[in-house]
């Protein structure tokens, strides 16, 4: 099911865990906010980007080691890499100047994630994880 011009169901619900991975009604509906106010506006900005990990279904979260109340879990949350851009360059474009909203924005090791306004909890979110801490983003590239 296609959820945006470059982004399916498919591909925002995929997982290496061997597990079902169906999102609820609700969380689908979120994938669409996602795909449309997320992940289509930076792919429009930067190229392709390869989405490691969108909706986890409580088993795949915890397979994977995620928080119970990970925004994942909910469809709310994506990790991406892009795939013809600077990841640093993407990230501060995203935080800095893009005009997205967004609740989270962590530059990870490897990925950036990026997660849907919250209703409850902080919004426009900006850190770092290095593996261990997370920190707040200082801005720069």
């Amino acid at each position: 099911m296609k959820l945006s011009e470059n982004f399916s169901l498919e591909e925002l619900t995929a997982t290496s865990t061997g597990l079902m991975n169906h999102p609820t009604d609700e969380a689908e509906e979120k994938l669409l906010y996602v795909a449309n106010y997320l992940l289509q506006l930076i792919r429009d900005r930067w190229g392709s980007i390869r989405v490691n990990s969108g909706y986890r279904s409580p088993a795949v979260n915890a397979q994977v080691g995620g928080s119970a109340t990970s925004q994942h879990r909910f469809g709310e949350a994506v990790d991406f890499i892009p795939l013809e851009a600077d990841m640093k360059e993407v990230f501060y474009w995203l935080v800095k100047d893009s005009g997205i909203a967004f609740g989270q924005a962590i530059l990870e090791p490897g990925w950036i994630h990026v997660s849907l306004v919250r209703v409850k909890g902080p919004n426009y979110q900006a850190l770092t994880f290095d593996g261990k801490t997370y920190r707040p983003y200082m801005g720069g590239v």
